[in-house]
């Protein structure tokens, strides 16, 4: 969750330059509510018709059939090369004499491609490796990873992601709406519920059968998608309802990770974990330390990523893990933040009789903004820093990649066919009606016992639109859905068609529903956001 807040900057009221008013269109659209949505649902709908066009075959080959290799690997000593040419050594003795002629072939290929872009056979024919034209790999690399676009973007590209769900789920549990145990109640309940209802829905239409591993598929709630139709409803819904529904959404998907780690996870590495609990104890220890180094951090994020992939538990868990150890507090408060910054505008200001003296003309000036800038980091906890910077690339990068890489979703036969799978079917039930059934009965029950009231200016119809606004799984779910059904690709087919139709049904009823919501006057400020009104609504 961004912060919107409009602060006017030193460049508010300047006449823009030339690329500002180029990017003026793009920078508007991205601070809308709905942007986020928006670009998902067109990289969905671009998915779905490139997928079942007649250039089918060029999204198969982009996203499943290109491998992107990252290898590490010793260069040969070209000094020894006679050994490849008769002489024996040991590590030609390793290899069966059918696959050095093959090696041999391969390189001499890659020897006649690597000339002819070079412009001839001379150019480089006896440069060794001090030329400046690749050098095929001879021998196997020390270490590599191979793997399809589609899996490097939902296990490398999705950490980021997840990353940035883990500093969200954070900030919400130290400081923000899920901090105060009277305020996080309903949204906890609530999403409790919805992710309790829609499993036992799936679990009820494919009990014994080979596709019950997809129980966790309808339990996850799209964030962009659900606040974005909240955000294209206007100022007609509370504001306490957005905030409801954000923070029912962040609780939700830590439920949805939780179900990732514990239960897709299949053949486990002890010593790889192991290791990955080692790099989050150093993170840990360097929270202690209070170092707020961001790079040093998301430096650290990368030895993670590896170890928690090759444990066999999900890749993206690392991103939480890394979340979860991002210092969360600032260096210096705010009364310390306005005292120094004002000494440095006051030595901005004075440094010169002429108030238009450039600031690259002058030292004390330059001093000055370095010093305010330095406060700005100080008062900034890394964790916001982080989130700050992530954010948009999640939403319009990561996200619409996402969705580019894995909703092209061939449609074989009729859409009725391929929602009678019983996977499409529990999928569909489960979201629609599992879904608002769960979250508005929990819900209920806390608000019956005392744990939770409604959010001033909120309704139990405002609370049953937002439960079907939560059956909008489309991220989270298809994610989950890949690895439920990983080793068949007709379930995972069927599976991701009901989540996108379960999702378009789910929020227009949602919309439907608090567009019939009558209109209430926005709380004042001191009471607006998820504060309990003890007084029956």
């Amino acid at each position: 969750m961004s912060d919107d807040h409009h602060v006017p900057t030193a460049a508010h009221g300047l006449n823009p330059e030339p690329s500002e008013r180029l990017a003026r269109p793009f920078t508007r659209f991205a601070k809308l509510s709905s942007s986020g949505g928006i670009v998902l649902l067109l990289m969905t709908a671009i998915a779905m018709i490139w997928a079942n066009s007649k250039y089918a075959d060029t999204y198969n080959d982009i996203f499943y059939k290109t491998k992107t290799t990252i290898a590490v690997s010793i260069e040969p000593d070209h000094a020894d090369s006679g050994a490849h040419h008769g002489e024996t050594d040991s590590h030609a003795t390793d290899h069966s004499e059918s696959a050095i002629e093959h090696a041999a072939d391969e390189i001499e290929e890659a020897v006649e491609d690597l000339s002819m872009v070079a412009g001839g056979e001379d150019d480089h024919a006896d440069d060794g490796h001090g030329g400046h034209g690749w050098i095929p790999v001879t021998e196997e690399p020390m270490w590599y990873q191979q793997h399809s676009s589609a899996l490097w973007i939902n296990d490398l590209l999705m950490a980021i992601f997840f990353l940035v769900v883990g500093l969200e789920i954070k900030r919400e549990i130290l400081v923000g709406e899920l901090a105060s145990p009277k305020r996080a109640a309903l949204p906890i309940f609530g999403a409790l519920g919805g992710m309790i209802g829609p499993a036992l829905i799936f679990v009820a239409f494919n009990f014994g059968k080979e596709t019950i591993g997809g129980w966790g598929i309808p339990m996850a709630t799209d964030i962009a998608f659900a606040v974005g139709i909240l955000a294209m409803l206007g100022s007609r819904i509370p504001n306490s309802l957005k905030v409801f529904l954000t923070s029912l959404a962040i609780v939700d998907d830590l439920g949805a990770l939780v179900v990732i780690a514990v239960f897709y996870t299949e053949n486990l590495e002890l010593a790889y974990l192991g290791y990955a609990g080692s790099i989050v104890a150093v993170l840990m220890f360097m929270n202690v330390l209070r170092v707020r180094w961001i790079t040093l951090y998301l430096v650290m994020g990368l030895p993670l990523w590896y170890f928690v992939y090759m444990s066999g538990v999900h890749a993206t868990i690392a991103g939480v893990l890394l979340a979860l150890t991002i210092p969360a507090h600032a260096r210096v408060n705010a009364v310390n933040y306005v005292f120094s910054t004002r000494k440095a505008l006051d030595v901005f200001a004075n440094a010169h009789d002429d108030p238009e003296y450039d600031v690259t003309e002058s030292s004390e000036r330059r001093a000055a903004v370095n010093a305010i800038m330095h406060n700005s980091r100080l008062v900034m906890p890394p964790l916001h820093r982080i989130e700050h910077v992530l954010h948009p690339w999640a939403a319009f990068v990561i996200i619409p990649v996402f969705a580019l890489a894995n909703a092209g979703i061939p449609i074989h036969g009729g859409i009725t066919e391929n929602l009678s799978d019983p996977a499409a079917i529990g999928i569909i039930l489960g979201l629609v009606i599992g879904k608002p059934l769960g979250i508005i009965l929990l819900c209920y029950i806390a608000y019956l016992m005392g744990i939770a009231s409604l959010p001033r200016g909120v309704s139990w119809r405002h609370i049953l639109g937002a439960g079907c606004l939560g059956g909008i799984g489309f991220t989270m779910a298809i994610f989950i859905a890949n690895l439920a059904y990983a080793n068949n690709i007709a379930h995972l087919e069927h599976a991701k068609l009901a989540i996108l139709v379960a999702s378009a049904i789910s929020a227009i009823a949602g919309a439907v529903i608090l567009l019939t919501c009558k209109a209430r006057p926005e709380p004042e400020p001191e009471t607006m956001g998820p504060l309990v009104d003890d007084d029956e609504d």
